[in-house]
């Protein structure tokens, strides 16, 4: 039986709902879903993340206000959207569920809602709400996996449509002038107040409770206040990865480990043990054609942001000045007085640390207990001292997002990683018969007497 068969008085997803004003999420979800029907491009970047390939005879149909027939348990309740994907003779089949504003899904419902898919055979449950995700299968609520482990489980934000519908439309990704007007239209609607989505935008009370306990000689211990803490951080860093990728015109994400990447928890048991062991929290950014991620450190105990990359020093310069030279060639100029260079050196010999400036007045300060080691690399550094401020909720995050940016503004976009130089032709190799199998085995012979 075809999906839609079991579906009591089916309505099509419209891109001009009539809804209620108080309907907000339902007149969202409708035209996001309208969309996603609509625009090719749109569809295969949004579906492709759960791993549905969108052909060119792909076809996307999407209902909202979903009631089954039989079979459903009434009191389970009804999902907000379906999408069905026919490719061929293949379907895939996705429930949604959307919250706008500060509405979050709760444990419960979508436990329901994964119970109504296992009934209907339905492959996979979407939940779409202001709640971030690093990927769309690690999803923000809690759920015993096992017992859905056939039934894929995929969470989107608002903020991330939002900046694929950004991108495509800065990056005229889409040629069909018609889809790209639809799709020009839902940026317009989705970013817009009305619409309900929003970034992250304050720390929990606990963050500062956390602050002024360190500050005056505590120490932080596994518990409540640390889950709260590293669940808002992790809510953050990828408001902020969404807000870089806007303002690059690209897809910047988060480098994660393979195995956080594979579990959810991972990254989560990380972030804990650094904040209880370091008083700090962390995490990096891929940035394409980046000569490096772009680090960003949270330190409890100075009250600093650090914003910073790594360069390893060129193999081709044997000097230190000149490997030193090599990078404040790619500092600019006004910014020597703010960058701080940290040397990275052989084995266990200790890192060392100067303002760009200084190296520049002075290069032979690095050398100082150094012998004659040859440096490896170094992290290129602006540190911003918070003060009182670091500890303010609304503040900390207003400075994460413009700090992190004008770093890679001031300084991350003008460095580039060394390379080794391409091979040169010998003179005397340059014609193809000096390299034929004989003239080899002849130069392999001792020089006659």
């Amino acid at each position: 039986m075809d999906i839609i068969d079991n579906i009591s008085n089916p309505q099509r997803s419209r891109l001009f709902p009539v809804l209620a004003d108080t309907s907000k999420e339902g007149r969202t979800l409708s035209i996001f879903l309208t969309t996603l029907a609509s625009v090719r491009n749109f569809s295969h970047n949004i579906l492709g993340a759960v791993g549905q390939r969108i052909g060119v005879n792909a076809k996307i149909k999407t209902y909202t206000e979903v009631t089954f027939k039989s079979g459903v348990n009434p009191t389970l309740g009804r999902p907000d959207g379906l999408i069905v994907l026919k490719v061929g003779k293949r379907e895939w089949t996705a429930l949604i569920e959307a919250k706008v504003g500060k509405e979050q899904v709760e444990t419960e419902q979508l436990e329901r809602y994964l119970d109504i898919a296992k009934q209907e055979k339905i492959d996979a449950v979407i939940t779409i709400t202001n709640q971030f995700s690093t990927v769309p299968d690690h999803h923000p609520v809690k759920i015993n996996y096992k017992k859905y482990s056939k039934i894929g489980l995929y969470h989107f934000s608002w903020m991330h449509i939002m900046t694929v519908a950004n991108l495509l439309t800065v990056n005229k990704d889409v040629d069909d002038d018609d889809q790209a007007f639809i799709l020009k239209e839902f940026l317009r609607f989705i970013s817009h107040p009305s619409a309900g989505v929003v970034g992250f935008t304050q720390m929990p009370p606990r963050w500062t409770e956390a602050v002024k306990l360190l500050q005056a000689g505590g120490r932080l211990a596994t518990g409540d206040m640390v889950n709260e803490i590293v669940y808002a951080w992790q809510q953050e860093t990828k408001d902020l990865c969404l807000i870089l990728s806007r303002q690059l015109g690209t897809f910047v994400s988060e480098k994660l480990s393979r195995s956080a990447l594979s579990d959810i928890k991972k990254r989560y048991e990380v972030d804990c043990k650094s904040l209880i062991d370091n008083q700090k929290l962390e995490v990096s950014f891929n940035i394409p054609d980046a000569a490096s991620p772009l680090k960003v450190d949270v330190d409890f105990r100075s009250r600093t942001i650090l914003n910073s990359m790594y360069l390893r020093a060129p193999d081709d310069k044997v000097s230190n000045k000149a490997r030193l030279n090599w990078l404040l060639r790619q500092i600019p100029d006004n910014m020597l007085d703010e960058v701080h260079i940290r040397i990275n050196w052989p084995g266990t010999s200790p890192i060392n640390q100067f303002l760009a400036s200084t190296i520049q007045d002075n290069p032979d300060c690095v050398q100082e207990g150094k012998g004659k080691m040859v440096l490896l690399g170094y992290d290129i550094i602006i540190p911003n001292d918070l003060g009182a401020r670091f500890g303010q909720r609304k503040t900390i995050i207003q400075e994460l997002e413009q700090r992190v940016p004008h770093y890679y503004e001031s300084i991350g976009q003008h460095l580039r990683a060394w390379q080794s130089p391409a091979p040169k032709l010998s003179q005397d190799k340059v014609k193809p018969e000096t390299v034929t199998p004989s003239e080899i085995a002849a130069s392999l012979e001792p020089d006659g007497d």
